[in-house]
């Protein structure tokens, strides 16, 4: 089926986590009471309210058993009953001996009152109780980020009062996706699943296109559709032309999901005009479709070549024919998920949903502005709260005076399953008042050779990808996983996922104080935490060089004399990032330069910076899986360690020497302190070279020639 709403609430997921893996926690012994039973089915099934309407009727509500009082407190949860489900939560938290999903519970049920500081120690309770491996661990410590998140923006000033619609408009199902009618100032269309919709049943594939009218102040009783635009299963409708003379709804046809243009003349048995043919492909990951002008669309899509989860894309009507997907870039689009695009009448504000690491919980709407003059969007910028909640807020549109808009929501203060909610500016929202054809950012596809034709035109160039690619700063208090380093190791993910044929380097340093065996050892587990990480969104080990320099390489001196300079405590304490296979890729990547003054500047650092990317020669001691204790490597300068990927051991290396006679020097200095089997390793760009690939580079680096034939010998 296709995904068209926002994405299934997380503790719903949670819930099936918990149903499937530890059944007998949720379950507890059997009463033997047909209505626990039957309160249990319902339960399974996820429909809460009809669980807690039985669970109450046998007096589960009231129950001393923790498994028991779980389930209820689940279903108070689930059905919007927060306060309710705390003092369930908590009823078992007095117990004591608490399960680690009571503390993950009890942290969204604050969170969902925007009572963040209270929400975050339950968090961390959580992952304190949970295995290392749980799977939910991650995105506990995401959701840790975005509390911190609301708490910081739960006193900034509000641009807006937001207002639930109503109970005229929202029921106990689900209620989203408003469209503004195009010729009446006051009527808004949206989609529902209520139960008196054309199929008789409620369920998150049959919608119906309802609209309602705004007199006098109050909503009058929503009206359906007629027959001949809502079906039997599911029907959304997407906008409108610009004489308000033809509708666009998704709907079924002939099995497969289409965009309909319909004559909308609102008489049953009309037939609608034809099949919308641009870029969007419902049953292709395509949702949130929404119309700028006649020609210009916008919306969102997981297809293959994105930043991450849902991206947004525009595509231009062109002489009749839609361009193809162009996607709005790494600036709006995250590793996230970035939905439910709305474009302001000028073109240049967009607002949006996102679920990336800077919202308060779920999706959240931000906003966007393009600058004409630098031909680049803004950082898009959290709306705040009230537009946001720990829960999803989507579907934002404006009204053509920018004074109001309307919204979508999941939050726990609502009606049921999704409401919509009205908007009231403070200050009118400009953008929407000024009228533009052409957005002035698709300047910027077609400066990248994006025009409008097919997407299989022979000839047609290639679309160029532009990541900007950072370095990672650590912090000893927060770790290598802090929330920017995080947002860089997306950034990275998404380049190599979208690549295959690229490959990372992370070198790790560490700040030159201590023993500098420790230093090299903790340099390399830092660098391969946060590999552990890129694997966990799906790169390959295999394409990723692990190093850790220790404090071999310090990037920086410290001039404070006894004391230890910020400047010198940070830059010297991080990972680089260095990419490799890269040049024959349609993708720009811009590697972030550390500057560092002059007088600053560490001999050893700067020689590290001018033999990286060249050619040189180290010395490999041995290859074990342990960390290597020995007086000797306390005072051998130049230590560095690299992972095999293939045996998983650590490979000790000494010096980056630029001639083979250096390294044959040090690697007779080497074997005489004990070290037999060491050998020479020579390197290209940081990258191990075998003896078959040094013809290719003696030309560049003839002193090669030396090392190949000594090592033949």
């Amino acid at each position: 089926m296709i995904k068209l709403t926002p994405k299934i609430p997380v503790l719903s997921l949670i819930t099936l986590f918990m149903c499937i893996t530890c059944p007998s926690f949720l379950f507890g012994q059997s009463s033997g009471s047909n209505l626990k039973d039957k309160a249990d089915t319902y339960f399974d099934a996820g429909d809460y309210r009809s669980a807690l309407k039985l669970y109450r009727m046998a007096g589960t509500d009231h129950s001393t058993n923790k498994k028991e009082l779980l389930r209820v407190g689940i279903c108070q949860y689930e059905i919007n009953d927060v306060d309710s489900a705390i003092k369930s939560f908590q009823t078992i938290l007095d117990q004591g001996k608490t399960k680690a999903d009571v503390f993950l519970y009890m942290a969204k049920a604050y969170q969902a009152k925007n009572m963040f500081h209270e929400a975050i120690p339950f968090y961390k309770s959580f992952i304190e109780n949970s295995k290392p491996d749980a799977p939910l661990i991650a995105w506990a410590k995401d959701e840790l980020t975005r509390c911190a998140n609301g708490a910081r923006l739960k006193f900034a000033e509000e641009e807006a009062y937001i207002e639930n619609a109503g109970t005229s408009i929202n029921t106990q199902y689900a209620e989203f996706g408003v469209k503004n009618s195009p010729t009446k100032i006051d009527k808004i269309y949206f989609n529902s699943n209520r139960t008196n919709n054309t199929s008789l049943q409620s369920t998150n594939y049959n919608v119906d296109i309802y609209s309602a009218s705004l007199v006098n102040g109050k909503w009058e009783t929503p009206e359906s559709l007629p027959s001949s635009i809502n079906s039997v299963s599911y029907d959304q409708v997407c906008g409108f032309s610009n004489d308000g003379q033809i509708l666009y709804f998704l709907s079924p046809v002939r099995n497969e999901f289409k965009i309909i243009a319909d004559t909308f003349s609102g008489q049953e048995g009309v037939a609608y005009q034809g099949i919308f043919n641009g870029p969007y492909h419902a049953d292709g990951g395509g949702t949130d479709l929404t119309f700028f002008n006649d020609s210009i669309c916008l919306f969102s899509s997981d297809m293959a070549g994105g930043y991450g989860g849902y991206d947004l894309y525009i595509s231009i009507l062109h002489k009749g024919v839609w361009s193809r997907a162009a996607n709005l870039g790494p600036t709006i689009n995250s590793f996230y998920n970035e939905r439910s695009p709305f474009l302001t009448k000028n073109g240049q504000t967009l607002f949006f949903s996102s679920d990336n690491l800077e919202s308060v919980g779920g999706l959240d709407i931000f906003r966007a502005v393009f600058d004409p003059d630098k031909m680049s969007w803004s950082l898009p910028e959290n709306m705040g709260i009230p537009f946001n909640s720990s829960q999803d807020d989507t579907e934002m549109v404006l009204t053509s005076d920018g004074m109001t808009g309307y919204m979508t929501s999941n939050r726990k203060s609502g009606y049921g399953d999704k409401d919509l909610y009205r908007i009231f500016f403070k200050q009118p929202v400009l953008a929407n008042q000024e009228i533009s054809f052409v957005p002035t950012f698709y300047q910027l596809f077609l400066l990248r050779g994006i025009e409008a034709s097919d997407s299989e035109q022979p000839g047609r160039p290639v679309e160029v990808k532009e990541y900007f690619i950072s370095h990672l700063f650590v912090d000893d208090n927060v770790g290598i996983l802090a929330p920017q380093n995080i947002k860089k190791l997306d950034i990275l993910a998404n380049l190599l996922l979208i690549y295959p044929h690229i490959n990372a380097e992370l070198s790790g340093f560490e700040i030159p104080v201590g023993q500098p065996t420790f230093n090299l050892y903790f340099s390399i587990k830092k660098t391969e935490e946060a590999a552990d990480y890129l694997v966990r969104k799906g790169v390959q080990r295999n394409r990723l060089i692990l190093k850790g320099y220790g404090s071999s390489f310090p990037l920086v001196v410290n001039m404070a004399n006894n004391a230890n300079s910020p400047v010198y405590l940070k830059l010297n304490h991080r990972i680089e990032i260095g990419l490799h296979h890269f040049e024959n890729e349609p993708v720009i990547t811009h590697l972030e330069n550390i500057p560092v003054s002059d007088n600053l500047r560490d001999p050893a650092g700067v020689k590290f910076s001018s033999l990286r990317h060249e050619m040189y020669y180290s010395v490999q001691l041995t290859s074990i899986n342990q960390i290597l204790q020995n007086p000797i490597l306390e005072s051998t300068p130049e230590m560095f360690i690299e992972v095999d990927n293939a045996q998983g051991n650590y490979m000790y290396m000494s010096g980056m020497l630029p001639t083979y006679k250096e390294a044959e020097q040090k690697l007779n200095k080497m074997i005489s302190a004990g070290f037999t089997d060491a050998f020479i390793v020579p390197y290209v760009d940081g990258l191990r070279i075998s003896h078959d690939e040094i013809p290719g580079y003696s030309t560049e680096y003839p002193d090669l020639l030396n090392y190949q034939a000594k090592s033949k010998k």
